[in-house]
Order: structure tokens, then sequence, then C-alpha cells
């Protein structure tokens, strides 16, 4: 149970990874109204979880923070969060860490799903979002990579992808069984976007390294491969391009498009195929 808790916790901040910037040397600067910041992501088993936070401004958080703490300030756990579909409306399931799980249910390709969340502290939000189709693996592995200046993951996959334009989103987690504070918070995900204009219809086979970390023999990885809206893909996009991928609940100034109406964030339905794998 301890290790599905995680998996879900960290799958769903897995969209809002990166690294938390130096807080700038300025003053006399206005504080904004902290407002909801929704993400969200459908596990195996097509269970919901929606994680809720709240916005603090850039010179409240910076690498020499207190990660526990600062978790503590962000989440928002007193939500009532709920999801309506099919004149049916499901009442989400506090986790921790403004964590908030859905009952399994079908989450249906081009189905619309309804998201609001109510909180005593921070106010109302909502969204609507519509489930893209799920695309699996056809075939996926992950090693160690050795360059002789770094250890690398490297990783190969490939899908077969269907015959209208798709947007993909593949992420690489590693896992730790130490600091899990610090590795909700700061998880250290990579993420490749991947768009199908080149092989529309068709197979498709790539391999890439995982930069930027440091892996060593044994360790213990997650390949999440999601289907996404071409909307949150330029979300995702413009995320990456920042370098600031913890912008969406941690700093300000929160300038990336959203579809919450009451806050910032994303809420969106891409089921991903997980494939977990020990470096060797």
């Amino acid at each position: 149970m301890k290790t599905l808790s995680q998996l879900i916790i960290v799958s769903v901040i897995i969209t809002m990874a990166g690294c938390i910037p130096d807080p700038l040397e300025v003053g006399d600067i206005p504080s904004l109204k902290p407002v909801l910041v929704i993400s969200s992501q459908v596990m195996p088993g097509q269970r919901l979880s929606v994680l809720v936070t709240k916005s603090i401004g850039a010179l409240d958080a910076g690498r020499g923070s207190d990660l526990q703490a600062l978790m503590s300030q962000v989440a928002v756990m007193d939500a009532v969060v709920t999801i309506e579909f099919d004149n049916t409306r499901d009442t989400l399931v506090h986790q921790g860490y403004g964590v908030y799980l859905g009952s399994a249910n079908v989450i249906e390709s081009g189905k619309d799903y309804f998201l609001r969340v109510n909180s005593i502290s921070m106010g109302e939000a909502t969204s609507t979002a519509r489930a893209p189709r799920q695309v699996p693996f056809q075939s996926v592995d992950a090693e160690l990579f050795l360059t002789g200046f770094d250890s690398l993951a490297s990783i190969t996959y490939s899908f077969v992808d269907p015959p209208e334009q798709n947007w993909y989103m593949i992420n690489v987690q590693k896992f730790s069984a130490e600091d899990e504070v610090n590795d909700y918070l700061n998880p250290r995900v990579f993420t490749r976007l991947v768009s199908d204009e080149a092989f529309n219809g068709n197979p498709f086979e790539e391999q890439f390294n995982v930069i930027f970390q440091n892996f060593t023999q044994g360790d213990s990885i997650g390949v999440f491969f999601s289907s996404i809206s071409k909307d949150y893909f330029d979300y995702l996009s413009l995320r990456n391009d920042s370098r600031y991928n913890l912008g969406g609940f941690a700093t300000e100034p929160l300038n990336f498009p959203t579809n919450v109406k009451g806050g910032y964030g994303y809420f969106n339905l891409h089921v991903p195929d997980i494939r977990t794998f020990e470096l060797e």
C-alpha cells in the first residue's frame, strides 16, 4: 500500500516536476493573493487523482527552503473535490499531500468530465476536460548508459500511432525509498514531448537518454507514456522552455495557459502506460 500511495502521488505531481528557483534579491513587491492550482492524473485501473495546491510567491520558495514545510504550506487539505460525468457525481477522497483520489471508473475516450474543487480556505475552482484515447507502449526498455563522464538512463520504446493527429508525453522518474517528501515536491522527473506530425498513423520507435541526473546500477525507475491533448502539449512545452517546471504550484509568475476557472494549473484525463525497471 505504501508503494501504491507513493506511485499515485508521484504520478500526479509528475506533471509539475522540476526545481525551485532561487529567490530574487528584490523588495517592496506586493504579494498576490494565493489561488488554487490543479493538476490531475488517471491511474491504471481508471482511478482519477487530483492534486490541489495553492500558489505562493517566488520570494517564498528557494533552493534553501525546507521542503517538508513548503509542501505543508502549498498542499490544500480542506477541499471537497468532485468529478461529474453521465449524470453521475463522484466525490474524491483525500490521500494526503493535497492528493484526492476517485473511485474506479472507466474513463472513456472522447467523453467530457467536469471537475469542481471547493476549499473552505481557498474558494472554488472548476474545469472541464475531454478524455483522449489511450495509446500503450508496443515495447519499452531501460538500461544504464555510461559515457565516461556521466551515468545516464537510456530509454528505447515503440508504439503504434493511431491515424488521427496525436501528441505524446514520456516521463522518466527515479524512485527512492528515502527522502519521500523531497521526492514528492522535487521529484526530478525527465519529460520528453513527441508530436506524430512526421509519422502520423505509423509505428514509431526511438531511443533517448535521460540527462542531468546521476543514475547508478540498481536504481529503480518508472517510465510513463501518455497520449495527451494538443492544448496540454502546448502547456507542457512552455513549462519545459521556462526551466521552472514546479512553477505551477510553488512560484510566480504563473503565465502559463490554463483550463481552470478560478485558479491555475491544468485538469487533464490522459491515462499513462507505466512500466518499471531496475537499471543494469
